[in-house]
């Protein structure tokens, strides 16, 4: 599956060079709703999904993605005011997972919820896929995929989590923003060493519609 992410220039960079992509934490994202799509009116049953939460921000991050390159909300909200970068990836279909946008927090009434010995409710599995993969409708424009990934081993010198770009992870396209300050010259330094084809190319806004579109004439314009 072709899924994208956008970035500021700087850090779509910094991730080319370094073939890798910052695992996004849970209890860092924009969405203070995130891994809260469920409640239940049992107070031991809301008590297990508390911990159900908690363990999930512990232990899981998500990859970001959305289904196209040219939506002008997400440049704006994501590609730094189209001045950033949108990088395109071809992910395993099994990995990711379609972010579901819904339009109230689902009850799980009065059913409790045993949790078993090592602190994870009966039917965490669900739980938490339902938990990461539900969001409010309002956040629809994002088209969101998600794949979950363990966080493992953390990066010294940032802090941050990442994924290291493999067959799993393939990068395929490297789209400059409407507004990017640049020439083309650093995206192809960053690529320097890549065996995979990575298609380079530059964004512009159409003259006829309210669209992103490839520019004909490239950095040239």
């Amino acid at each position: 599956m072709r899924v994208y992410h956008y970035l500021e220039a700087k850090w779509a960079l910094d991730d080319i060079r370094r073939r890798r992509l910052k695992i996004s934490e849970i209890a860092d994202l924009n969405d203070p709703y995130e891994v809260k799509s469920v409640h239940s009116h049992d107070p031991a049953s809301q008590l297990a999904l508390e911990n159900t939460r908690r363990q999930t921000c512990e232990r899981y991050g998500v990859l970001c993605y959305s289904r196209n390159w040219n939506n002008i909300l997400m440049w704006s909200h994501y590609g730094d005011k189209h001045k950033g970068i949108c990088l395109g990836f071809d992910v395993l279909d099994e990995l990711t997972r379609p972010v579901e946008y819904v339009e109230e927090v689902e009850s799980a009434g009065n059913l409790t919820v045993e949790e078993t010995s090592d602190g994870w409710p009966e039917e965490g599995e669900r739980l938490v896929d339902r938990l990461m993969g539900a969001k409010y409708k309002g956040w629809s424009y994002e088209q969101e995929i998600r794949v979950h990934v363990r966080q493992i081993e953390i990066d010294e010198e940032t802090g941050k989590y990442f994924v290291d770009f493999t067959e799993r992870l393939i990068l395929r396209e490297v789209i400059a923003g409407a507004r990017f300050p640049m020439s083309k010259r650093p995206i192809e330094d960053a690529l320097k060493g890549y065996l995979e084809d990575v298609q380079i190319a530059r964004a512009t806004c159409s003259t006829e519609r309210f669209e992103v579109i490839i520019d004909p004439n490239g950095f040239g314009s």
